[in-house]
């Protein structure tokens, strides 16, 4: 995205010792998709070839982790203004990565979902430490299970796309890479449009950019 220094990418240490649990929220954010950037359908944030992510969607979500930060007497998030983009960045990518697992041939099974979910329950230890974890990650519990297929996606077209890569951290970067290549392949088989109420899509960092409604008048330092 790069999300690694956004809200998507700010995941629980907890998770990160699940393996690598989220190269999609992370690395995959730095590949440049040759995409559009406008979408003007009523109702509709974005969309990526025929899938569409609505408003109502996008906002259930937003306000979801609102909520949960609330419920958790978190400290008041200094970039909550770019939730909404973030999270609508996290829906893109998903979409991308959805359509990389299908070229591929990859499929994932309830059993493996099942397996995934308890490892982490295992290691936050229980179903009551859940929400906590994703109210400090950013995550909205009713995204859990994308996030969880979306990993899984990940890891299994890393396997796919880099058959031959070494054990390691040499073959996970190896991965890596091959994942992102196949991210790039997928965005150019389709096409992103963002509701231009959200930003526009940067095809150089696969990212939301905010609009500057000032006209230029505010500089960044």
């Amino acid at each position: 995205m790069s999300i690694g220094s956004q809200r998507q990418g700010e995941i629980v240490k907890v998770f990160s010792r699940t393996g690598r649990i989220s190269t999609v929220v992370g690395a995959l954010a730095v590949v440049a998709l040759g995409l559009s950037s406008c979408s003007s359908a009523i109702g509709v944030a974005a969309s990526v070839g025929t899938e569409k992510i609505t408003v109502n969607q996008l906002q259930a979500s937003v306000n979801s982790i609102n909520a949960a930060r609330k419920a958790q007497a978190l400290p008041a998030d200094p970039k909550a203004a770019d939730l909404p983009r973030n999270q609508l960045r996290f829906y893109v990518l998903s979409l991308l990565l959805k359509s990389a697992a299908k070229t591929y041939g990859v499929t994932i099974s309830a059993t493996e979902m099942a397996s995934r979910r308890k490892g982490i329950l295992d290691q936050l230890g229980g179903e009551t430490k859940l929400a906590p974890a994703l109210a400090n990650a950013g995550i909205a519990k009713e995204d859990f299970d994308l996030y969880l297929r979306d990993v899984t996606y990940e890891e299994r077209i890393g396997l796919a796309a880099a058959p031959a890569a070494a054990a390691g951290s040499a073959g996970d970067q190896e991965r890596a890479a091959a994942v992102q290549a196949s991210i790039l392949a997928a965005g150019k088989k389709g096409n992103v449009s963002i509701n231009p109420r959200y930003g526009t899509w940067d095809p150089a960092t696969a990212n939301i950019v905010a609009v500057d409604t000032t006209g230029g008048a505010v500089k960044k330092k």
